[in-house]
């Protein structure tokens, strides 16, 4: 379907689908042709999400890390901690350390709030 129609199905506006889009929270669109763009399946079904979370009061942006976690792969839950990684990031690409120390600043910030 076209942007157009894609847009009339979810009821929004055209401008709406873009921003997910530039937010990367829908994929781009699958080019058919030299300048038409195609929306499947797989755009409704996260639109769909992203814009339920909407509706219940959500911002963008932390309804974007819980859709992020969809994608996710778990590698370890421990004591309620569950660790996520993103399929699309290669191993060797991930900096172990400064996750590491990342993860710990977020754990030590969330338990003093107690």
């Amino acid at each position: 379907m076209t942007l157009a129609e894609f847009a009339e199905h979810l009821s929004v506006t055209p401008r709406q689908i873009r921003f997910m889009i530039a937010e990367d929270i829908l994929p781009s669109a699958n080019k058919t042709g030299r300048s038409a763009d195609a929306y499947g399946e797989e755009h409704v079904l996260k639109a769909q999400r992203y814009l339920a979370f909407y509706r219940l009061g959500m911002k963008p942006a932390s309804i974007k890390v819980l859709m992020a976690f969809d994608d996710a792969v778990p590698i370890v839950q421990s004591e309620g901690v569950e660790l996520r990684i993103d399929p699309s990031i290669a191993p060797k690409n991930i900096d172990v350390d400064a996750a590491l120390e990342k993860i710990a600043i977020a754990l030590r910030t969330y338990v003093s709030k107690e």
